[in-house]
């Protein structure tokens, strides 16, 4: 158990304590995933937390004006998918599909809810955390687009 504490350390579990973490942990249950599981749908109800422990997860979304989906980003083994189970209005806004085999820790929104519930610093240390990673993702997410807005300006896509 200690390695997979080491993997979220500095993202999902930082500032927690190991006796806390743990207890998270074996909340969880550990599934492996053949490439292509699709593990959740962009707008559907999100219940579960996954922490990717090999393999990884892509997150992509439909295409508006195009068949087919686009790749947003594609989460490594100690980043924690779908952050929308913890936060209303409870919906994943992309899909996340597994690339090559992946194993994952996974956890339902109700257990995170009754542990939250029992351990008020545990809870308030996790939704900081939580609160990190998106506001990260939100700062990659403008990088991104400011790219893209630049390469089209200059190539004329």
């Amino acid at each position: 158990m200690d390695k997979y504490l080491a993997l979220f350390q500095d993202g999902l579990f930082k500032g927690l304590a190991p006796d806390e973490a743990e207890a998270f942990l074996s909340r969880c249950h550990q599934m492996t995933y053949k490439d292509g599981t699709r593990l959740f749908e962009e707008m559907s109800e999100a219940d579960k937390l996954y922490l990717p422990v090999s393999g990884s997860i892509r997150l992509c979304f439909k295409m508006p004006s195009k068949k087919g989906e686009a790749t947003l980003v594609t989460r490594m083994p100690g980043e924690a998918v779908g952050w929308s189970s913890v936060v209303p209005p409870h919906h994943y806004q992309f899909s996340g599909v597994c690339c090559g085999e992946t194993t994952v820790f996974v956890i339902d929104r109700q257990s995170m809810q009754t542990l939250f519930s029992t351990n008020y610093h545990f809870a308030y240390i996790f939704m900081r955390n939580i609160a990190v990673l998106a506001v990260d993702r939100m700062i990659r997410l403008r990088d991104n687009l400011a790219k893209i807005i630049g390469d089209e300006a200059v190539t004329g896509w």
